[in-house]
C-alpha cells in the first residue's frame, strides 16, 4: 500500500499543474484532419480578472516581492487542503524576466492551521514546480488541485512549514508566453515568491526560507540559490533539487544521435518543443523555432494557440499534426549550424555562480528524463563553483518516484539547516566547499 501511495504523489508531481489546461479538444481530434487549438477557454471559475495582466507602469514602479494582487482560494474545512491550512490564497507579485524586465508574476500562499513553533515564526518552503506548459492556463495556481501535489503540500503544511509556489514568468497572467528553463527568471520568480509570501504572511512567516523543486523546477530552486539575494531581509536556509534540468545542449545533441539512429523520441517530444519555443521567447530573430526543432515541429509551435497546449496535452497534438516517424523532432543540423543557440543554452546551466546557501540534490539512477550521469556532472560543477553539495541518489527509481523517495531525505536535510547543523558535503576533501558557508 505504502508503494502505491509513493507512487501516486510521484506521477502527481512529475505532472504539476498539467492536468485541466490548456484547448484540449485538439487532442481528441483524427489523425489527418486539419484542425488546430483555439485560445484556451475561460475556466468560468471566478478567477479570471485576477489574471489579468496589470498595467505595466504600476509592475515597473513596484518594488521585487510586492504583492500587486490576491484572491483567496476556496479551501473547507472537509478537504485536505482546508484540514491542514489557516490561510490559502494565489498572489500577484513582481518579479523580473531572463533580462531582467520587471513582470507581474502568479503563484499562491498557503498557511499551516498549527500555530509556528517559537516566535520566528513558520519556515519557508519556496516550492519550484515541475514542467506544466508554456501557456497561461498551465499555471499551477489555476488549477483546484494547485498543480496536483495537494497531498505534498498538505504533509509540509502538517510539518510546521508555509508554503509559496511560484507559477514562473509568462504562466498566469493573461497574454504571456512561458520563458521555458530560463534559469534567472524562474530563480528570481521563486526567492521574489518567498519574499511576496513574507510581505503577504508579516512576521507569522519566518525570515528563514528553502528553495525546493522537482525537474524544471528543480532547475529553477538551483536558480533562486543564486538569487537568493533578491528576497532582501531573508535567510536563505539552501536549496533541494530533485532531478534537476541540466546540460541542455548535450542532452539535445544526444538526442539528435537518438533521432538519426532511429530511437524514439517519444514521450520527450513535448519537452524538447517547449526548449525550443523557450529559446524563440528569449530572442524571437536570434532563434527562430527551427533553429533547434525539425519544420514540421517548428511550423506548429510557432500557432500562437498551440502555446495554450499543456503538458498533458502537447505529446498527443504532436504525434497527431507532426507525427515523428515522419516529421522528426529535431532539426538534425542544430548543433553544428547553431553556435549560438548553444551558448545560449549552455548558460542556462545551472551552477555558474555560487549559492547563497547550502544545496542538496537528488536523483533516481532509473530516470529517462534527466540524465543521472549529467546530474553526477552537475554535482561536480557545483562542488567546483564552492557550493556546499549533499548529493543523494536512489538506484531503481525514475523520474516519477524521485521526489516521493527522497522525501525522508528532505526532511532531515531541513531539519538540519533549521537546528544550525554544519551541512555534509559531496565534495572533494580540502576544497573550499567542504569548509561550509
Amino acid at each position: 500500500m505504502r508503494r502505491k501511495a509513493i507512487a501516486v504523489l510521484g506521477l502527481l508531481a512529475l505532472t504539476a499543474g498539467a492536468a485541466g489546461c490548456g484547448a484540449g479538444e485538439a487532442a481528441s481530434s483524427a489523425p489527418g484532419t486539419e484542425r488546430r487549438p483555439h485560445a484556451a477557454p475561460r475556466s468560468g471559475t471566478g478567477q479570471d480578472a485576477f489574471y489579468d495582466s496589470p498595467d505595466q507602469d504600476l509592475v515597473a514602479k513596484a518594488a521585487p516581492g510586492e504583492i500587486l494582487r490576491s484572491q483567496p482560494i476556496p479551501a473547507p474545512a472537509s478537504s485536505l487542503l482546508g484540514s491542514a491550512v489557516s490561510r490559502a490564497e494565489r498572489i500577484m507579485y513582481r518579479t523580473t524576466d531572463e533580462r531582467g524586465n520587471p513582470v507581474a508574476a502568479t503563484g499562491f500562499l498557503l498557511l499551516p492551521r498549527k500555530a509556528p513553533r517559537n516566535e520566528d515564526g513558520w519556515p519557508l518552503i519556496s516550492w519550484a514546480h515541475g514542467t506544466t506548459g508554456l501557456g497561461p492556463m498551465c499555471a499551477p495556481s489555476r488549477t483546484e488541485s494547485l498543480g496536483g501535489v495537494t497531498p505534498l503540500l498538505v504533509k509540509w503544511l502538517q510539518e510546521g512549514f508555509a508554503v509559496v509556489a511560484a507559477d514562473y514568468p509568462g504562466l498566469g497572467p493573461e497574454g504571456q508566453v512561458h520563458g521555458f528553463l530560463h534559469l534567472r527568471a524562474e530563480g528570481r520568480s521563486v526567492a521574489h515568491a518567498a519574499l511576496a509570501a513574507r510581505n503577504a504572511g508579516g512576521r507569522a512567516v519566518s525570515e528563514k526560507w528553502f528553495a525546493v523543486g522537482l525537474s524544471q523546477g528543480g532547475h529553477a530552486a538551483l536558480g533562486a540559490g543564486e538569487e537568493a539575494a533578491e528576497a532582501k531581509g531573508m535567510r536563505f536556509l539552501g536549496t533541494a533539487a530533485f532531478a534537476p534540468s541540466s546540460h541542455l545542449s548535450t542532452a539535445l545533441k544526444e538526442a539528435v544521435d537518438k533521432q538519426v539512429n532511429g530511437v524514439s523520441l517519444e514521450g520527450l517530444r513535448g519537452l524538447i518543443a517547449y526548449i525550443g519555443a523557450g529559446a524563440h521567447v528569449f530572442d524571437p530573430e536570434k532563434f527562430p523555432y527551427d533553429a533547434l526543432l525539425s519544420p514540421e515541429v517548428a511550423k506548429e509551435m510557432a500557432r500562437p494557440a498551440v502555446h495554450n497546449l499543456c503538458l498533458d496535452q502537447i505529446d498527443e497534438y504532436l504525434s497527431l499534426f507532426a507525427p515523428e516517424e515522419t516529421a522528426g523532432t529535431l532539426n538534425p543540423d542544430w548543433y553544428e549550424n547553431s553556435p549560438a543557440l548553444r551558448e545560449w543554452l549552455d548558460s542556462l546551466n545551472p551552477a555558474r555562480r555560487t549559492s547563497a546557501g547550502p544545496v542538496l540534490v537528488l536523483q533516481g539512477e532509473d530516470d529517462k528524463v534527466v540524465s543521472p550521469e549529467g546530474t553526477r556532472k552537475l554535482v561536480a560543477e557545483l562542488c567546483a563553483e564552492e557550493n556546499v553539495v549533499d548529493s543523494k541518489s536512489y538506484p531503481g527509481v525514475d523520474h516519477v518516484g524521485v521526489m516521493p523517495t527522497g522525501l525522508r531525505d528532505l526532511g532531515t536535510w531541513m531539519r538540519d539547516r533549521l537546528e544550525n547543523t554544519r551541512p555534509t558535503s559531496v565534495c572533494p576533501a580540502g576544497s573550499p566547499a567542504t569548509r561550509g558557508k
